[in-house]
């Protein structure tokens, strides 16, 4: 690799216990990235850990933990390159990849965001057109594992939406980046794996499920309200409400206290979108569910 070639991007991570994994992947990254992690479960001890260990690693520690978007906003307010490139902990990259996606994007004049193929994600309707001067596919949607975004651009189109605490934060911003003519780019040189649901570290799995579902269905609806309306909204999640209901009875039914807890989650999140009410009043119901 050239001297330097990483100088101008950051690549940030959000972290939720998710230490393990975190670990695991800047093991495989070069020490001359500047690398910027959101350490939203306030670990001091990883915090320390990581600091003295690796140079090229800053961790912060939010006041409190407003979600995967909002952590990617603090990030990227320390930054000072003009590149940052947002990565999930669990996908399998390396410094080559990142150096391959980062000299893409420094081809490209005038870009919303470039994500990654993943290995095992059908892109056949999702594939707009291609960018035949970089040779790229155009997208309407990708998930958002690896996400690279031009500063100004990424600032200029308002961040991430803060109100979404988990799951549609990279479909609202897409629509954004859509709606002010920027395009969502597929870098298909190299697939990466993405675990997906694994981030976390194993023994909070069940928490993260429940914290996962409330947050899913909140978001949905959320998102087909800010961009849409109430109706369509409503609609898009009433198969979800259904299966909240079902899974509600199923469980108990069948005594599968887990299954019980998921579709109430589910419910919860719901009936707190409907009501047009936050995503931070979660935290009740989800500690009720979780001990």
């Amino acid at each position: 690799m050239k001297k330097n070639n990483f100088s101008n991007l950051t690549v940030i991570m959000v972290s939720f216990k998710s230490n393990e994994k975190i670990t695991k992947l800047i093991k495989k990254l070069d020490k001359k990235i500047k690398i910027i992690i959101v350490e939203n479960s306030m670990n001091y001890i990883f915090k320390d850990y990581i600091e003295k260990k690796y140079l090229n690693i800053k961790v912060l520690i939010p006041q409190e933990n407003k979600g995967y978007g909002a952590g990617v906003n603090f990030a990227v307010s320390k930054t000072k390159t003009d590149y940052v490139l947002a990565l999930d902990c669990d996908v399998t990259v390396d410094s080559n990849y990142i150096a391959n996606i980062f000299s893409k994007a420094k081809k490209i004049k005038n870009f919303g965001v470039i994500t990654a193929k993943i290995k095992g994600q059908n892109y056949k309707n999702l594939i707009i057109n291609r960018d035949k001067k970089v040779n790229m596919p155009v997208v309407s949607f990708n998930t958002g594992v690896v996400m690279l975004f031009k500063k100004n651009t990424f600032l200029k189109i308002g961040k991430f939406d803060e109100k979404i605490f988990l799951y549609f934060e990279e479909t609202d911003i897409y629509k954004r980046l859509t709606n002010n003519n920027k395009k969502i780019y597929l870098y298909e040189d190299k697939m990466v794996t993405h675990v997906g649901s694994r981030s976390i570290n194993a023994q909070y799995k069940n928490e993260f499920f429940i914290f996962r579902n409330w947050h899913y269905c909140w978001s949905k609806f959320y998102y087909y309200y800010k961009h849409e309306n109430y109706f369509v909204a409503f609609s898009k999640t009433s198969p979800n409400l259904l299966g909240a209901f079902f899974g509600i009875i199923k469980g108990i039914i069948l005594f599968n206290n887990l299954k019980f807890r998921l579709s109430y989650a589910e419910l919860c999140g719901l009936f707190k979108s409907y009501l047009l009410l936050k995503s931070s009043l979660r935290m009740n119901i989800i500690k009720k569910l979780t001990n």
